[in-house]
């Protein structure tokens, strides 16, 4: 009696495949989701430094600085609501006026791409984000 040998058969290899092609476009679906967060992180701590960079200006040479709004989108939508606004309007044209011995406007600030979002929030005192919140 003639032994056979023990295999896969091709519907066998066929349903692994499957599988696995199922898993490994999960896997980098989920991993180009994770890259857009980190873009918009990245473009957020990015904007704060050019936002502490110029309120250090102001401070060390008493004299004001502005900086245009537009320029802390970094290719993303980025959005405004300023302070007692209750809506989050485009940043095109807007600027924030640093003056010395003065507080800045209190702003909150939009980056989206796509549906990921990170909304800081300015403190009117350094300069810095208060506060940062993705949303997914």
């Amino acid at each position: 009696m003639p032994s056979r040998a023990a295999a896969f058969t091709l519907l066998e290899m066929i349903v692994v495949l499957a599988i696995a092609s199922l898993v490994i476009g999960i896997g980098v679906g989920a991993i180009q989701r994770i890259n857009e967060d980190h873009q918009l992180l990245k473009v957020a701590h990015e904007a704060e430094s050019v936002l502490m960079q110029a309120m250090t200006r102001t401070v060390a040479t008493a004299q004001g600085q502005q900086v245009e709004l537009d320029e802390l989108a970094k290719g993303m939508k980025l959005t405004v609501k300023r302070a007692g606004a209750s809506i989050f309007v485009t940043s095109r044209n807007q600027r924030l006026f640093l003056r010395p011995g003065r507080l800045c406007e209190p702003l909150t600030l939009r980056w989206q791409q796509g549906d990921a979002a990170v909304t800081a929030v300015l403190d009117p005192l350094t300069a810095t984000f208060q506060d940062m919140e993705e949303t997914p």
